[in-house]
């Protein structure tokens, strides 16, 4: 999608000129910077999980706190895409991924999960 306008020919009536109306194309680039920011907090998600496994504990620590950065940054700008309708699908995966993939919140859903069979 360009900025460009695009130009619509309307039929013109018999005794007018015709008018060229013009329709401009909404940006996507919220919607995709939304989904990569959900990208960057899943890389960071794994970069964390990774860490911790090596024993890592501070640079794991820093990795969770970028995962957590970039998901609220995700949902934010994911929130202001889907409302002003620039790029809607990349809007709702970035969305989604931002919150599926957020440390606090996944780590409070598994937690809640492991809590049904303790």
């Amino acid at each position: 999608m360009s900025d460009q306008p695009t130009a619509v020919l309307a039929p013109p009536a018999p005794d007018q000129p015709a008018v060229i109306a013009t329709r401009r194309t909404r940006p996507g680039w919220p919607g995709i910077l939304s989904l990569g920011l959900a990208a960057v907090t899943v890389a960071g998600l794994v970069t964390g999980l990774v860490l911790v496994t090596a024993d890592a504990y501070i640079a794991a620590t820093w990795a969770a706190w970028i995962a957590a950065g970039a998901s609220t940054l995700a949902v934010l700008v994911g929130v202001v895409a889907l409302v002003g309708g620039f790029g809607r699908p990349w809007a709702i995966a970035g969305i989604v991924l931002g919150i599926v993939a957020n440390p606090p919140v996944l780590t409070w859903a598994l937690d809640a999960i492991g809590s049904l069979w303790a």
